[in-house]
């Protein structure tokens, strides 16, 4: 796009162009002539890049009353060997061109260098501004485009009178009021002939927005706001300039609803995943990994199945907060080749059957039989040092673990029916494991069962009965 006539529109504004130019710590500016002399020393002219950003225009684009100020800026990036002239000029959209500026650089590496023009519109303008650097070599930028759109002032207001009418419409609303519910008010702007409308809009008899638009015939503008509570109100679209211009209100009301709460009933489902295919020696175990999951608190009882095989009853809590997820596991021991499928059953609050998996074993020689657990004991003592403040006694459990020879023994000790704590051990040939019960609520007696439930190398359990009452206290059997 070309800027035509837009020196003459300046003169007939009287607006100079001011030249600004920013520079780093150090650099000075020179005369065009200075710049001349210092092109014919080889020492002062080391530089040998030279760079330059295309012109930014700030504002850009303008749209309000005029005269207007904008500024040019650009960016000149030189490499720097002793000292060096830097000399530019601007160009013009109309052809026209500024006179050439100098700046000179001292030091070494690479400098940049930052100008700027200052130009001044009484009229709309739309064109482009270029920057071209002559020493220490020449380069031009791109063109960079801007455009000026100046607004009747009110003087022109009174001389040229365009008729404005303003309509509105703001809809009910009703349903539940969130933070996302809006309602949108719409206002059409109507003219007698092309004018700049200045409006604002009054909420309630508060202003929250306003604008400045040129309209052709007719335009619409919008209004939205959030409602939070059910009240009544109006909108009004105020027309602030021409001033001869009629406003139009509208009343509105908003109704909001309580949302509707649904209990989601609590389920739980489970997935499982297989153990892959092996191939080496055995007797081996391969595990079965899967993972329990819930919508929401639930106290889930899951069990691993498989043909002609079910596996103990397990409980996973699920709170209110926090995971919704728990994985699982299931190990067979492999003495022979085969294959093994496992799936989980969940068994409450709700049934259900996950994929099932499957695990192959391919075995290449005979192996030593693998030891096994043979016995497992537990045995429960009160411990009264939690009688204080009257709450029952908690209790000291302690479990042994016999095997028929070094092995891994995977275990896990279950209270009142949940699963508390567990782990995997080495045993050579004999392991005792603990487990400290709290008493779960205030009293005096603390009653229950707990089971010590061994679930590798082969299923074993053990599991004591306890009943403890605190120190001078009626016992209770």
């Amino acid at each position: 796009m070309k800027s035509t006539g837009l020196v003459r529109r300046l003169a007939a504004a009287g607006a100079g162009v001011a030249v600004l130019a920013t520079m780093a710590i150090g650099l000075t500016a020179g005369s065009a002539s200075a710049s001349t002399a210092a092109a014919g020393t080889a020492a002062t002219t080391a530089a040998t890049g030279v760079y330059a950003t295309t012109p930014v225009a700030s504002p850009k684009h303008f749209k309000g009353e005029c005269p207007v100020d904008v500024t040019f800026t650009s960016k000149i990036k030189v490499k720097v060997k002793g000292k060096t002239t830097v000399a530019y000029r601007w160009l013009h959209g109309d052809g026209s061109k500024s006179k050439v500026k100098t700046l000179t650089l001292r030091g070494k590496g690479t400098k940049y260098v930052t100008v700027k023009e200052k130009s001044t519109f009484k009229e709309d303008v739309k064109g482009w501004q270029a920057l071209q650097v002559l020493e220490p070599r020449k380069t031009t930028t791109k063109k960079g485009y801007f455009s000026v759109s100046c607004a009747p002032s009110f003087r022109d207001e009174v001389e040229r009178p365009s008729f404005v009418t303003a309509s509105v419409d703001v809809p009910d609303f009703s349903g539940v009021c969130t933070p996302y519910s809006k309602v949108t008010a719409e206002g059409l702007i109507r003219v007698g002939k092309p004018t700049w409308v200045k409006y604002r809009w009054i909420h309630n008899g508060e202003v929250v927005d306003d604008g400045a638009i040129k309209v052709y015939g007719a335009k619409k503008v919008y209004y939205t706001f959030h409602p939070r509570h059910s009240h009544k109100g109006s909108v009004k679209l105020d027309i602030v300039r021409p001033r001869h211009g009629d406003d139009d209100t509208d009343f509105y009301t908003v109704w909001c609803k309580r949302p509707v709460e649904r209990d989601e009933p609590v389920k739980a489902w489970a997935s499982a995943s297989g153990a892959g295919g092996y191939v080496g020696a055995c007797p081996v175990e391969r595990t079965f990994t899967g993972t329990v999951s819930a919508n929401g608190r639930a106290v889930v009882k899951y069990r691993w199945a498989g043909p002609n095989y079910n596996g103990p009853v397990q409980t996973v809590f699920f709170g209110k907060h926090g995971p919704k997820a728990r994985s699982v596991s299931d190990a067979v021991t492999f003495t022979e080749s085969g294959v093994a499928k496992r799936w989980i059953e969940i068994l409450d609050p709700n049934h259900a059957v996950s994929n099932v998996a499957v695990a192959s074993v391919k075995c290449t020689k005979p192996a030593p039989p693998q030891a096994k657990v043979t016995d497992v004991d537990v045995s429960a003592s009160a411990d009264n040092t939690t009688c204080a403040n009257g709450k029952a006694p908690g209790v000291s459990v302690s479990g042994t673990i016999a095997v028929s020879g070094p092995t891994k023994v995977t275990y896990s000790w279950v209270v009142n029916g949940r699963s508390v704590e567990g782990g995997t051990i080495d045993v050579q040939r004999f392991a005792s494991v603990s487990l400290k019960v709290d008493p779960a609520a205030q009293g005096d007696t603390t009653t229950g069962a707990v089971s010590l439930i061994v679930t590798s190398p082969n299923p074993q359990r053990g599991g004591a009965h306890f009943s403890f009452t605190c120190p001078n206290k009626a016992a209770t059997a």
